[in-house]
Order: structure tokens, then sequence, then C-alpha cells
């Protein structure tokens, strides 16, 4: 469900019903366990108020992203604290559009929001809409259809109100060409590499300076805390496993569930469609008059219809199924009409039909031995449904209730106690490779107060309880043992100085030759008149050495720019900016296309955000951060 959304809605305003339903999904109900108490106020929004848990629900869906964004780890520098905070901007973003919404009449037509449901796949079922499957769904996050409607109408008209101050950002034709420019642009250079390994100093560094390094940088050679944890994994994957089925189960369900397995009832239909136009209303009359007079129905379609894909057939539309329209209008009347029977006019999506049912084949059961494997699999994927809210049910409520084991829970559920192998704060394997768990382990009520973690999402769908088994202390590695690491640093560091030097003599003789080449004693070191674009990805183009030639300035008419540039593994670039060359958009329309892309984008985004940040200027938001910790 949560991907259906995130396909149906653009950037943080995703996070508008994933704030909603992403925790209640991913663990099945947890948010009800803990029900009851008075919500903590994390900021006040011109009088509404957005509590701490809808925060650490948005936090959890965020991170979720992150993780999704970036092959499954969320990067170091995303912390567990800035991501609250970012959620808790969302909201207060969030909050501010509904508000403005609702203050500018904002609405979605209830129609839009039962298309928008029913095309989410995680209530089909046969590649179509599911009352019974969606009733379910909601039933057991304890959703009410309601609600649930109710925050995708809410979410639709936030996306009209973001995509309309979004399509506001406006820019002359002129600035897609100057731009397409100046992105494709292409850079003549020659370089040469001065490589810090051709200037090993393996006698620069004694034990005095090696012993300064060793203590003026304690912390590069202390031990990382290590801990090991105890846990509880409870995987839906084992549960369905686990499920033991009856014949007597198969057919039972197939009895309870026998319309589900039926081929649907077919309806032959013919169509006439004038679009909207004037005298459109007026002709369909006048049409379904003349088939009343006993014209031909085939005829008029093939002579008015305005159906291009039945009109040649005589409006034929084939055979149809409920759930194959878009239309719910037509849908309806489709099969309501009797057969044999011409429809009156109908008015549905700002066109004019009129129809006729040539034939019905009713709906038919189709035999269990037909179906068994598909009744199986939805059986079995129920049952695994409530076992795992069963087990998941105990799983929270007894590491709660018992903070300082996990043996109650196992007992309950009937899962094993595992134990990882140590891990760091930055680094395990196992259960320890996941971020998630290395976060709550070191977290100061599991790793100091002793206490059962949270109920941890892990990305193959199961959920996690863990509480500290071991715990090792970080200390100061000996200055015996890090000696020659300390000694392989400073060596490096004087080898890239000594490579930055000898490049910054060879840029000073170019800088007073004249031409620059005459001082090139060594042709064979160079690169020379390379064209090179910003996606340059060569394998012979030194890594690093692209971004900073575009940051220089152009060459001033036949004037070369020499500059050096530092790379990241310590070796040292001369680099001499021959030409500049705009990029040839007028030849290639797909790269102007995408240029206006681009800006369409930057511009819209800027619009939104200075929008949002106007509707702040005029809010009264009061934020209590210190309520998220």
């Amino acid at each position: 469900m949560l991907q259906a959304i995130r396909d149906r809605a653009t950037g943080w305003l995703a996070y508008a019903i994933i704030g909603l339903i992403a925790v209640p999904f991913a663990l099945w109900g947890v948010g009800e366990y803990f029900g009851g108490a008075a919500d903590v106020v994390a900021a006040e929004v011109n009088g509404v108020d957005i509590d701490t848990r809808s925060v650490h629900e948005e936090a959890r869906a965020q991170r979720d992203e992150i993780r999704r964004m970036f092959g499954g780890e969320v990067p170091e520098e995303f912390d567990d604290a800035g991501i609250r905070l970012q959620a808790l901007e969302t909201l207060i973003r969030e909050t501010l559009l509904r508000q403005a919404a609702e203050d500018l009449g904002f609405t979605a037509a209830s129609e839009t929001v039962r298309q928008e449901i029913r095309a989410m796949p995680v209530f089909q079922e046969g590649g179509r809409f599911s009352p019974e499957r969606y009733s379910q769904l909601l039933s057991a996050q304890r959703i009410s259809p309601a609600d649930f409607e109710d925050d995708i109408s809410r979410s639709l008209v936030l996306a009209q109100l973001q995509g309309g101050v979004r399509d506001s950002g406006r820019f002359d034709d002129a600035l897609v060409e100057d731009f397409a420019a100046l992105r494709n642009q292409v850079r003549t250079v020659s370089w040469r590499l001065f490589a810090a390994d051709d200037f090993d100093r393996p006698d620069v560094v004694d034990d005095d300076a090696i012993e300064e390094y060793y203590e003026a940088n304690p912390d590069e050679f202390t031990t990382e805390e290590r801990l090991r944890v105890e846990y509880l994994q409870l995987d839906p994957e084992s549960l369905e496993d686990a499920v033991e089925l009856t014949e007597e189960d198969i057919e039972e369900h197939y009895r309870a569930n026998r319309s589900r397995y039926e081929e649907p009832e077919l309806r032959d239909v013919r169509v006439i469609r004038l679009d909207d136009e004037d005298d459109a209303e007026s002709l369909i009359k006048e049409l379904r008059e003349r088939i009343q007079d006993g014209e031909d129905f085939a005829d008029l379609a093939e002579e008015y219809s305005e159906d291009s894909l039945s009109a040649g057939r005589g409006g034929r539309m084939g055979e149809l199924a409920r759930g194959d329209l878009d239309s719910s209008t037509l849908e309806t009347v489709i099969f309501s009409l009797p057969e044999g029977r011409v429809s009156e006019p109908v008015r549905a999506d700002g066109r004019w039909y009129i129809i006729e049912v040539t034939s019905v084949e009713d709906a038919r059961a189709q035999p269990l031995e037909d179906v068994r494997d598909d009744v199986e699999a939805d059986l079995r994927d129920r049952t695994a449904e409530q076992l795992q809210i069963d087990a998941l049910d105990d799983l929270l409520s007894l590491t709660v209730e018992v903070p300082d084991s996990l043996e109650p829970a196992a007992d309950a559920t009937g899962l094993e106690i595992r134990t990882s192998d140590w891990f760091t704060r930055d680094q395990g394997e196992g259960i320890a490779e996941a971020r998630a768990v290395r976060e709550a382990a070191f977290s100061d009520r599991v790793r100091e107060g002793g206490e059962n973690s949270d109920a941890l999402d892990m990305d193959d769908g199961s959920t996690v309880v863990l509480r500290i088994a071991e715990r090792e202390e970080a200390e100061l590695r000996p200055l015996e043992d890090v000696e020659e690491d300390i000694r392989a640093r400073l060596q490096r560091e004087a080898a890239a100085e000594a490579a930055a030097e000898a490049g910054d003599e060879l840029i000073a003789g170019l800088r007073e030759a004249d031409p620059w080449d005459d001082a090139i004693e060594d042709p064979d070191a160079w690169v020379r008149g390379r064209e090179l674009t910003r996606e340059a990805r060569e394998d012979d183009i030194p890594s690093g050495l692209v971004p900073p030639v575009f940051r220089l300035a152009a060459p001033d008419g036949d004037t070369p720019v020499i500059a050096g540039i530092r790379l990241g593994d310590g070796d040292f670039a001369v680099t001499v900016l021959e030409r500049v060359e705009a990029g040839g958009v007028q030849e290639d329309p797909a790269l102007r296309e995408q240029a206006r892309q681009q800006l369409q984008t930057a511009y819209g985004s800027a619009e939104l955000r200075a929008y949002l940040e106007w509707l702040e200027s005029q809010a009264d938001i009061r934020r209590y951060p210190e309520n998220l910790e």
C-alpha cells in the first residue's frame, strides 16, 4: 500500500499519507497497542497540535525512504535527531498547506478519491479492486474506511495546491537556451598528474613526529565500544511456512468466498459517444429518438460516434466486466441496463453517451479444482496475517510490560531468543548489519538502562526487539600497536605535499612561458587537448578532476587558465583550461527539452519554498523539540 501511495505522490507530500498508515501497516497495528495516554505536543500551528507520536511515525517513514534511496542503508550523516527534526518540519509544512487549502476552498471529488483507492494494487485481486479485501485490510489495521478515504482526499487536495504553486514558476524561453548551453558546455583541457605515490618519503617521519601525532589524536586510536545483543525476531515468512491447512479448511474458505472465485458477469456493449460541445446534448437526444423510431444503432454509431475505437465497429466496445471502465457512472448504467434495451442519454466525464447491452453472460462459479491453488494461497496469507497480528500483540505487550527480559515474550510467541556477534556503533554483521539495530542497541535506554528496545522494522518485513547481552568498553590502543599506521599516514601526507610542491613549480613555469606549452619538458606525462563535459566519467580521467575544472573561470581570449587541483587521494593535477564552448542545443531538441524540465523543476520548487516561507511568516507556530527526545 505504501508503495502505491508513493507512486501517486511526489516529494515530501507523500509523507502526508505515510504518516498515517506507515507504522500500522508495517507493524500490523502496533500504534494501537499503546493508545489511551494523552499525546505529547511537539508543535502548534495556528492552534492545531502536532503530537510527538505523529512526528516519530513520520520520522520512521522518512528513515525508510532514505534507506530505500541509498540501497538499504541510511548514510551516517542522517542521524536520528536530525531526521526527527526534519519530520517535525515536514508535518508543520503539511499542516500549513492543509490550512491554506481549506481557506482557499480546495476539495477532492468523491469519484476522484474512489478512483485513487481502486487503483491501489494492495486492494486488488486478479488486477481488479476487491471491496472485500479493502474492508479486511482496513479492519485489520483498525482504520475505518471513512478515515482512510478522508486522508486520501486530503492528500489529493494537498497535491492540487502543491501542483498549482509549482506550476506558477515561470521563465523566459531565452533562459532555457542559456541554461542548456551552460549545462552542456564542453571544456578543452590539458593536464598533468603528479601522483603522490611517486613522491614516497620513507625517511621524513621520525619517532618524535609519530609520538606527537599519537598524543594529539587519541580518538583515532581508541577502540570502539562493542556490544552483543540477544533478540527476538518475528518473521512473516516463517509464520506463513508454519501454517498448516487441511482439505476441510480449503473447502470451507472456498465456500465462504465463492463469489471471489467466479467468472465475472460479462456484457456485450455498444455505445454512441459525443463530446460535450454546444450541440452535443440536442444531437444525442435526436439520435436516441431515431433509434427508438427503428434506425439501426450500428449505422448511427459509425456515422456520429466520436469514440474512434468503437465507431468503426458499429459502436461495439466488446465484452465488459465490472471494473473494466474508469467511469463509475457508465459502469452503473451498463450493469443495470436490461439486455436489448437502449439507455436514455447519459452524461459522464464531460461527454454524452447512448448505451445498448446486446448480450449478457451471467457470472458463474469456477469449480474448486480449477482455483484450488488460489484458494489455498489466499487462506494461507490470511491465516499468516492473523498469526502475525496475534504474535506481534504478545511480542509488543510483553516486552513493554517486562522491560528487563525477553523470556516472557519468547514463551508467549514461541520465538527463539538469539544472540548476535560483537558489533560496534558503525559496523556489524548478521542482525547488526542493519543500522536500526545498532542505533537501538547503543541508545541510552537500552545500553545504559538495560531495557528492551522498541520494536524495530527490518527491511525484510520482520520485527525485532533486542536487549544488551554483553558490552566491551572503548579503550586507547598502545602506541606500539598503531606506530606503523601513523608512520604510513604521515608519510602519505608528506608525499601529497611534495606532489603539490612539484605541481606548483610547474604552474609557475607554465604561466611565465609564451606560449604556455613551451615550458613542457616531458610531453608523455601530459594529456593534451581533452574535451570534457560535466558528465565525463572515462577511466583515464583522474577521479575528482572534472567538477573543479568546471568551476574555473573561462579563458580570456587566447590566454588559457592555468590552475592546480588537489585530488582526494593526495595526487595533484596541473590543469590548463584552453577553450570553453557552449553546448549545441540548437541541433539537439532533446537537450533543450531536458533543460526546460530541469528549470521547471527548479523554479517550481523555488515557488513552493517561497509560498511555504510566506505561510510560515503569517502563522503562529510554536515548536517543542525537547518533547521528541
